[in-house]
C-alpha cells in the first residue's frame, strides 16, 4: 500500500504538517476540518528544539522567521504593573544559538495552510466524521451529511477530544488526565492599555494573567487559573466565567475582561492530558493532541505534533507502506519522550501559576535566577532543548 487515499481528520498544525509531508511522498491526502475556516484565536507559543528542528528538515524557517510582533522582552509585573523582572527576548535568541522565534499558533497553522496548497492539495471545512468502518483492504468512512468514502489509512489529528479516537478506541474519559487548570485567550481590538513591548505576566494565588500587543492597537490576552473540573464551557458561559475568577485581580486583569465584547470569541479549554497506551489500532492512526496531549502548560505540544506528523511519514516511507510496521516504528520512536513531556508538564504548570501557598518573594527570587543572562540556558532546559527527532533520520 505504497501511495494511496488517506484521510486526515483535523486541520490543524499535526494535520496539516501531517498532510504535507505525505503528498510529497506520492499520496493523497484529504484533511477535514469541523471549523469553517482555519483558526485564528489561540495564543503565542516559544518555537524552538523539536519544532524547530522539523520546520528545517520541511524548509520552513525561513516563512516563520517573517512573523515579527513588537516584543522585545519577557516581563513579570506587580499589580500596579511594575516589571520586578525583565528578560529581552534577545537574550532567549542567543541562549539557543539563533534557532527560536515566538508567533500565535495560528500564525503556524497559516504558514502550513499555504504550504499545502502550495504542494496541491486543500482542507475540506465544516466536515465531520459520522462513523468509521475498518475492513480488509480499507476504512469506509460515512460523514456527517452521510456521504461514505473509502481509504487506504485514517489519521485522527482532531485534538483532545478527538472524534476519530472515540470512533476508535472508546470515550475520552478513560484516557484524560485533568491537571487542575483552565486555560482562556483572545484579542482585542483597539485597546487603550499601555503594555509597550513586552509579554507582560502577572500572578496572584491561582490564577495568572499573560498580555502582550499584536500590533496595530491589538492585544492578546492568555488567562490561566486554578479551577475544579467543569468539563466543557459553552461559549456564552467563558466570559462570565472569567469575569467571576479574576473579580478582584489586580492590573489589568479585571479591566481587560471587562473590555472584552461578549460577542468575541474566546479560546477556551482545561489543561488535559491525554495518556494512551497505543496511538494506532488497524489502518487508523492518532497524532497530535488526539493521542499524546501535552497541554500548554508544557510549552511544546505544537513541536511534539510536527515531530509525529515527521515520523509517521518517515515511516510508512521507509517500509514501503505496511501500515502496520510503520505505526509500530511510529510508537517506539515517541512514545518514551511523550510520557517523560507529560510528566514533566505536571511538574512546570506549578511554575505558571502560583498556589494559596506560595512564597511570593522565594517564587520571584527563583525567577530572576532561572532567568538571569548567566542561568538562561539552564532555565530553558526546563522545557527541553534537545530535539525529540535528534539522530532521527
Amino acid at each position: 500500500m505504497e501511495g494511496g487515499k488517506v484521510l486526515i481528520s483535523g486541520g490543524g498544525i499535526a494535520g496539516l504538517t501531517l498532510g504535507i509531508l505525505l503528498k510529497e511522498k506520492g499520496y493523497e491526502p484529504t484533511i477535514i476540518e469541523r471549523d469553517p475556516a482555519i483558526r485564528t484565536e489561540g495564543y503565542v507559543i516559544d518555537f524552538f528544539s523539536t519544532g524547530w528542528d522539523v520546520a528545517r528538515r520541511m524548509n520552513l524557517i525561513g516563512e516563520l522567521r517573517k512573523i515579527i510582533y513588537p516584543i522585545d522582552s519577557l516581563e513579570y509585573v506587580d499589580a500596579d504593573g511594575r516589571p520586578y523582572l525583565s528578560l529581552p527576548i534577545e537574550s532567549v535568541r542567543n541562549a539557543l544559538d539563533g534557532e527560536y522565534t515566538y508567533m500565535q499558533r495560528s500564525d503556524l497553522e497559516r504558514v502550513l495552510f499555504d504550504r499545502a496548497k502550495t504542494v496541491g492539495f486543500s482542507v475540506r471545512f465544516n466536515t465531520t466524521i459520522k462513523s468509521l468502518e475498518e475492513n480488509v483492504s480499507e476504512v469506509v468512512v460515512t460523514f456527517q451529511n452521510d456521504t461514505k468514502e473509502s481509504y487506504a489509512l485514517v489519521f485522527g489529528a482532531d485534538g483532545v477530544h478527538s472524534r476519530v479516537r472515540e470512533l476508535t478506541f472508546g470515550p475520552e474519559s478513560q484516557f484524560d488526565r485533568f491537571l487542575g487548570y483552565y486555560v482562556a485567550a483572545f484579542h482585542i481590538e483597539h485597546h487603550h492599555y499601555n503594555i509597550g513591548r513586552s509579554l507582560a505576566i502577572y500572578e496572584e494565588p491561582n490564577r495568572s494573567l499573560w498580555v502582550y500587543s499584536l500590533g496595530e492597537n491589538r492585544l492578546s490576552a492568555i488567562y490561566v487559573f486554578r479551577h475544579k473540573n467543569i468539563g466543557y464551557v459553552p461559549p456564552a458561559e467563558r466570559l462570565p466565567l472569567l469575569q467571576e475568577t479574576y473579580c478582584g485581580a489586580g492590573w489589568l486583569a479585571e479591566n481587560i475582561l471587562a473590555d472584552f465584547p461578549a460577542t468575541q470569541p474566546i479560546f477556551f479549554d482545561s489543561a488535559t492530558q491525554i495518556v494512551m497506551p497505543a496511538w494506532s489500532k488497524g489502518r487508523i492512526a492518532l497524532l497530535g493532541d488526539a493521542c499524546a496531549c501535552l497541554t500548554l502548560l508544557a510549552g511544546q505540544g505544537s513541536h511534539l505534533a510536527m515531530a509525529e506528523a515527521y515520523v509517521i511519514a518517515q515511516e510508512l516511507e521507509r517500509h514501503g507502506g505496511d501500515y502496520r510496521t510503520a505505526f509500530a516504528a511510529y510508537e517506539k520512536t515517541l512514545q518514551a519522550v511523550t510520557k517523560k513531556k507529560q510528566r514533566d508538564a505536571i511538574r512546570i504548570s506549578k511554575f505558571f501559576v502560583p498556589s494559596k501557598r506560595s512564597f511570593v518573594p522565594l517564587r520571584r527570587l527563583l525567577q530572576k535566577t532561572l532567568f538571569s543572562n548567566l542561568l538562561i540556558r539552564y532555565g530553558l532546559e526546563i522545557f527541553g532543548l534537545k530535539s525529540a527527532l535528534s539522530g532521527y533520520q
